[in-house]
Parts: structure tokens; sequence; C-alpha cells
């Protein structure tokens, strides 16, 4: 007898036991997730060029250059008026290039304290953009200096743009940087073009600023001033644009 009790209750436990085991169907396997990166993984930004840093006296562009891919070809760029704003804007003349630079906004404001004085402002986009630098040609009547505000650092432009010969030839000299650019007006068609040297062949050419040549009127095509730059100026873009609207301005101021 206490055999088939003993029997008995190990039947009855193991029958319990089945019906306390969840189906076999609803079992999920348990999968440990994890959110961590591995070193490999992990979002690092990336390598700063040092000639974006203020003082930098990098052998491969001045400062305030980051380092982007150069152009293998010259591309043209307009400068398109904003007349509503007092400014225009310089953008590829044709849409689509990546390797064209960004669009520079510029702008004319007065000067509240001599409102004879006009500033002209470079900014990377647009209107709220990032400054690159800024200039004031005071009136020949006036006590005030001529400055340029470029890269951190304010200056008299006669110690950073220097006329030579009969005023149609430039040196542009920033003075943190050992960077020289040389304009020159003499190829006529009033346009100025720059070069990386003082031997002007077109190995050495880095741009050309090129005002338009027509005057308006019904059926013609809207013609904007130009400005070409080859793979070269690319590398030192914003020093170029900047001295090249000063020597215009120069040549136009009355």
């Amino acid at each position: 007898m206490r055999a088939l009790k003993s029997t008995n209750v190990d039947l009855i436990s193991t029958e319990t036991d089945e019906t306390l085991k969840p189906p076999i169907q609803h079992i999920q396997p348990s999968i440990s997730r994890s959110t961590s990166r591995t070193p490999s993984e992990s979002r690092v930004p990336p390598p700063v060029h040092p000639s974006i840093h203020y003082g930098s006296e990098s052998p491969v562009t001045p400062p305030g250059y980051a380092a982007t891919t150069k152009p293998t070809e010259s591309i043209t760029y307009i400068f398109e008026p904003r007349p509503a704003e007092n400014a225009m804007l310089l953008r590829p003349a044709e849409t689509g290039g990546h390797e064209a630079r960004h669009p520079y906004y510029i702008s004319v404001t007065l000067n509240c304290f001599t409102p004879s004085s006009h500033i002209t402002s470079i900014r990377k986009y647009e209107r709220q953009g990032e400054l690159v630098g800024d200039f004031e040609i005071a009136a020949k009547e006036s006590k005030n200096v001529s400055t340029v505000y470029f890269r951190g650092y304010e200056n008299p432009i006669e110690e950073v743009l220097v006329p030579r010969l009969f005023r149609n030839q430039w040196t542009w000299k920033p003075t943190e940087t050992h960077l020289v650019l040389y304009w020159d007006d003499s190829a006529g068609g009033n346009s100025i073009a720059c070069f990386k040297s003082k031997d002007k062949t077109n190995t050495n050419l880095l741009a050309k600023f090129i005002p338009r040549s027509h005057m308006r009127k019904p059926g013609r095509e809207i013609e904007y001033t130009k400005f070409e730059v080859t793979p070269a100026g690319h590398e030192v873009f914003d020093d170029i644009l900047i001295s090249a609207l000063i020597i215009e301005r120069l040549r136009t101021n009355a």
C-alpha cells in the first residue's frame, strides 16, 4: 500500500509540474541589447585643420581657412544685387557645382558718427552669417583713417593694401600672415587680375574681377559683375574677395 501511495503521489506530482510549464510557443528568447558603442563606432568629431585658428602660420593655407577640396577647374561667380537690402550676393554663376564656395552676403551701411562714410561688410551665406571682414574708406577731407577688419585684426588699409607705380597695381599683405597677393589692372577692359607672385603669368593667376561692360536696355540679358577664381585661388578665397572689393571701391571712389 505504501508503495502504491508513493507511486500515486509521484504521478500527481508529475502531472502538476506539466501543467505549470508555459506553452513552448509563448517562450521568447532573451536578447541582451547593448546601447554602448565600441571606441571604433563612437562618433568622433572630424579633425580640425590647424589653419583655421587665428594666428596660425600653416605652410599650406593662411589662418582662417579650413581644409576643403580644391576645384579641378576655374569657377565663375556673379555679384547679384539685393536692392531692397542695400546688399549683393556673391554666388556661383551656375547652380549645382559642389566644388564652388558657399555664397557671400556683401552689404553696405553708414557710419553713424560720419554718415558720409560707408562700411562694407562681408558675411558667409546670409545677412546674419559669420562675419568674414569689413572695411571703411574714409572721405578725403575726413580726419578718420580708412581701415580694414579681417581675420580678427583691424588695420589701416594703407598698411595692408599698398599701391604701386601709377596706382594700377596693388600688393595685398595681411599683417598676421606671410601671404602676398599681387593685383594688376593693366590688362584693360576695366578688369583686374590677381596673381600669387610678381611674375604675372597664367600659371600664377588666382582670380579676375570683371565689372559689367554693357548698359541695361530692353531685350538685353542682365549682365552681372563677375568673379573668376582658379583652383589655386580657392585656397585664399577670402583674401582675394576682400582685397578685390577694396580696390574696386578705391578705383571708383570720387
